[in-house]
Order: structure tokens, then sequence, then C-alpha cells
């Protein structure tokens, strides 16, 4: 009877072993990272006609909600841009935060020609963050292993 009762507490145990379930959270979080990189890749241009297209829309809540407007404020402030696509999005005067010069570029092509300029280090980040993840599932499972093997040796 004990012997069978040991086996029992070690089969609940196992399913309720953080370790393992740790392991389970990392390859679900990599796979979604990677399945959302690759959906990025394939629907670029659709992703970029969406972008434009909310920030076309959100310009028209510039004056009604605040955060909008703390947005595009600092949007514009960081990239040195006006609206979407240059000034002539804004109905009727331009805000405080656009920069005075009349040939100023469109916040959407600012934000593309960063984040490009920016691609290598965004990238760097994204894979040093992946091989964290596979170290962290690699030393969970190797700990998960031998665990389940010192319970063997345990006879439990």
């Amino acid at each position: 009877m004990g012997i069978s009762s040991l086996k029992l507490l070690k089969y609940v145990l196992f399913f309720f072993n953080l370790i393992f379930w740790f392991f389970v959270l990392l390859l679900i979080i990599l796979l979604a990272e990677v399945t959302l990189a690759i959906l990025l890749f394939v629907y670029e241009q659709k992703l970029n006609d969406y972008v434009a297209e909310g920030l076309t829309d959100s310009i028209q809540k510039y004056y009604s909600d605040n955060s909008t407007k703390a947005a595009w404020d600092s949007i514009q402030s960081f990239l040195q841009c006006c609206g979407v696509n240059g000034t002539s999005d804004w109905m009727g005067s331009p805000p405080a935060s656009c920069p005075s010069d009349p040939q100023v570029k469109g916040c959407y092509v600012k934000a593309k020609l960063w984040f490009h300029s920016n691609f290598l280090y965004i990238g760097i980040i994204t894979i040093c963050v992946c091989v964290i993840q596979v170290l962290g599932m690699s030393f969970a499972l190797t700990l998960n292993c031998q665990i389940d093997k010192t319970s063997q040796v345990l006879g439990l």
C-alpha cells in the first residue's frame, strides 16, 4: 500500500510539475513568436496598409482624445514629422508639435525609415530573446529529466 501511494503521489506531482509547465509555456510563446514573424513577412503589404489607415483614423481623434493627442505629439516631436503623409493630413492648421518646415515628411514614412535603419538592432534583440527562451527550455527539460531519473532510482 505504501509504494502504490508513493507512485500515485509521483503522478500527481508530475501533473503539477512546474518545471514541465514552464517548458510548455516557453514552447508555446516561442511558437507564437515564430508564427507572428512568418505572418508579418507574408502579410507585410496588408500590414502597411492597415497601419496607414489606422494612423489616418487616429488623426480624426486628435482633438477629442487626450491619449491620442499625447501619442501624436510625442511621435511628431521624436521623428520630426507631421501627420501621416504630411501637413495636409491635418484639417486646418497642424498642431504645435509639427515642425515649422513646410517640406516636412509624414510620420508614416519617417517611422518606416527609423524601423529600417534600426532593423539590425531589433533583429539582434529578437534573436537574443529567442536564444534565452531555448536555453530556458533546455535547462527546464534537463532538470525535469534529472528529477525523473532520481525518482526512478529511489523506486518511486
